[in-house]
């Protein structure tokens, strides 16, 4: 008994010693969502309505007026975050928003406006500026 008692010890200090911090400023996550008419990304309340609603619009982009990014960093301060799209259509040039933020939830919307005239995002960039130092980057797969 004492020697089983003494495996799992061992195996829950070591489990703890290998845990990895975040020190320092990076992104965790980007949530691109697509938008409907209401401005709406879900039709339910779980993360199950939330997947089949955002297939759908994906699925059929004539449901789709508007794209928000949802950005979830980590780090301290004031930081400048920096999203490049590329267009699905031809002859559009990339474009760079840029926000300067202290949320660690940060949410970059491309209107309907501006989504009619630069069209459907095929891939993205996301990037943590401290003055002129890139301190994270997350992009797409297709980047």
């Amino acid at each position: 008994m004492r020697v089983i008692a003494f495996i799992v010890f061992t195996v829950a200090l070591s489990g703890c010693g290998t845990l990895q911090t975040l020190s320092g400023t990076g992104i965790v996550k980007v949530l691109p969502h697509y938008l409907d008419a209401a401005g709406n990304h879900t039709n339910g309340p779980t993360l199950l309505h939330r997947d089949v609603y955002q297939d759908k619009l994906r699925k059929d982009p004539d449901l789709v007026h508007a794209v928000r990014y949802d950005v979830n960093w980590y780090g301290s301060g004031e930081i400048k975050l920096r999203l490049e799209l590329r267009s699905t259509k031809i002859g559009v040039e990339t474009m760079i928003i840029e926000k300067v933020t202290r949320k660690h939830w940060t949410p970059i919307l491309i209107d309907a406006a501006t989504y009619k005239t630069f069209g459907q995002p095929e891939s993205w960039r996301v990037s943590l500026w401290r003055e002129e130092k890139q301190v994270g980057e997350q992009k797409s797969f297709l980047w």
